[in-house]
């Protein structure tokens, strides 16, 4: 497991067997914006990347290289590597380190937040770029993004936790979380703020959802920086932070098998 921290974008590696993070293994041009790991490019390279906003890193296993292809958010679709910068420009890479420009979001600078893989209304993966208020689909063969049935009011933090479970899209909006089922076209209100909401110490905002086998887990941040994970099954929401564990002092969550152990990691 890979982990960035903050400050400059130092990035290290967790130690399993003497938990600890050990030596900074690369440092970043800047504060990692989003990163992309396990992917496989046309080359057979594996590579794992981080976007800075100005440029990317990326890993092949054995060394660290930079590009200046400006880039906030990645994603890996259709034997490609993709990415999109602040201003909403999409560019795509079969050979890494070498982009070509592709649609761009009619959007203000800064409204994108996310870019990720999903169904589309026939069921084939295509890529989507979630914004402060709303979702966007890309459309591969007439290089264009094509606004969706998902919209809402402006949120400084729209889209910052999009991504897909059991086949449906997820995206959030503070504490709003937005069902999509893109081959029926239907969108239905999901998140914390139903019915009234949650408690004051749990109110903020989603940052980020992540697919299990069981749940779609989410991790939520209070006014306060406390950290909280909520499961949603599908029918309902539950408090995974409850009882006598206390709210987490975190920033990120991962899942995975990494060390011959299926876990969640915050």
């Amino acid at each position: 497991i890979y982990a960035t921290w903050a400050n400059g974008g130092d990035v290290r590696a967790y130690n399993n067997g003497t938990d600890s993070w050990g030596s900074s293994l690369r440092t970043l041009a800047a504060a990692a914006t989003d990163a992309l790991s396990s992917f496989r490019m046309p080359n057979n390279s594996e590579y794992i990347a981080w976007a800075f906003t100005s440029g990317y890193t990326h890993y092949d296993g054995s060394s660290y290289a930079n590009s200046a292809k400006a880039t906030k958010y990645l994603a890996f679709w259709d034997n490609r590597l993709w990415g999109i910068d602040n201003t909403g420009q999409l560019w795509s890479s079969q050979l890494i380190g070498t982009e070509t420009d592709d649609a761009k979001l009619p959007l203000p600078d800064g409204y994108v937040s996310r870019l990720f893989v999903g169904p589309d209304a026939g069921g084939e993966r295509i890529l989507y770029a979630a914004t402060v208020d709303g979702l966007w689909a890309h459309d591969a063969a007439n290089a264009r993004f094509v606004e969706t049935d998902v919209k809402f009011p402006r949120h400084q933090y729209g889209g910052h936790g999009a991504t897909t479970w059991n086949g449906l899209i997820y995206v959030t909006a503070g504490m709003a979380v937005y069902e999509y089922n893109p081959r029926a076209g239907t969108v239905r209100s999901i998140g914390l703020d139903r019915d009234a909401g949650v408690v004051t110490d749990f109110r903020g905002r989603f940052e980020k959802l992540i697919p299990t086998q069981v749940a779609l887990v989410g991790r939520t941040v209070n006014p306060t920086s406390q950290n909280e994970l909520w499961g949603w099954n599908g029918r309902g929401w539950q408090r995974l932070t409850g009882g006598s564990f206390a709210p987490l002092v975190s920033n990120d969550i991962h899942i995975s098998s990494a060390y011959d152990a299926y876990r969640l990691y915050w």
